[in-house]
């Protein structure tokens, strides 16, 4: 999975699996994070917002089922 690195005071990489549907995001504290059964386009909306931490909070934090890898 390539993870891209994003402009966040929380946030340092978003990545994304199409094949799994799982988006895996990686935190400036060193946790990471796996969701599963995430849209492609909450994927794609995520890159595009201003604020990543806003958008974390409200859509996809305790929305999806998740691992910490990390």
């Amino acid at each position: 999975m390539i993870r891209h690195p994003v402009t966040s005071s929380r946030i340092a990489t978003i990545g994304y699996d199409p094949a799994t549907a799982e988006l895996e995001i990686a935190f400036k504290d060193g946790n990471v994070y796996r969701y599963r059964g995430v849209p492609e386009q909450v994927f794609r909306t995520f890159l595009s917002v201003v604020s990543k931490g806003r958008f974390y909070d409200g859509v996809i934090r305790d929305k999806f089922a998740h691992t910490r890898i990390r």
